[in-house]
């Protein structure tokens, strides 16, 4: 592992200025659209680099860190799967050269200690395509849910690759923040509740 860098930026102009500084791989929130009685959270992926100094790459799998493994960004906690109240997640989607993997738990890239609810539902976009070597927009992403509350911040995390110089073909980790469906309530306040309600009347039966 090279290299840890923090970007919080969403928006493609901020990819830009982040990249003076090192190369990205982000997720940029762009909208949400109606699908049926479901919502749609769309989202572009945005690769920069520097000179052609780093890459995206296809591995045989993810194995965060390793040399030859396979490129990816996973976001965090963007919906509650069920079962119980509050729950939808309907669907994620991959653009062209991704595929989509669905967790709890991680995956993280390298080196990263993203906030993470093992109650929410991660979303990990992998690298399926040739190797790309220049500031690239790779559209056509979403998360689709039942509901549509607005935004909540929450973590990501990426991988790419190194492609010159000394370090070539070591991964290099990002982590960062991105907009992702707000989930109202959130599981872990409904578990809060669910256990003051349980506490209380555990009390008022032993003080009878």
């Amino acid at each position: 592992m090279r290299r840890l860098a923090i970007c919080g930026l969403t928006a493609f102009v901020a990819l830009l200025f982040c990249s003076a500084a090192h190369a990205a791989l982000i997720a940029e929130f762009t909208g949400v659209t109606p699908v049926g009685s479901n919502f749609s959270y769309n989202y572009n992926l945005l690769f920069s680099t520097q000179n052609n100094t780093d890459r995206l790459e296809a591995g045989a799998t993810i194995a965060p860190g390793a040399v030859g493994s396979a490129d990816f960004i996973t976001l965090y906690d963007v919906a509650f799967a069920g079962p119980g109240p509050g729950a939808n997640f309907i669907s994620a989607t991959a653009g062209a050269g991704f595929s989509v993997q669905l967790q709890n738990a991680g995956i993280n890239a390298a080196q990263t200690l993203p906030l993470d609810d093992l109650n929410l539902t991660n979303v990990t976009y992998r690298y399926t395509g040739p190797a790309v070597t220049a500031d690239t927009v790779f559209p056509g992403f979403s998360i689709v849910v039942t509901t549509n509350d607005g935004t909540s911040l929450k973590q990501f995390t990426s991988q790419h690759t190194d492609n010159a110089g000394p370090e070539i073909n070591t991964k290099v980790s990002e982590i960062g923040q991105v907009a992702v469906p707000r989930i109202v309530p959130e599981p872990s306040v409904i578990a809060l509740g669910a256990f003051a309600a349980v506490s209380l009347l555990s009390g008022r039966k032993r003080r009878r």
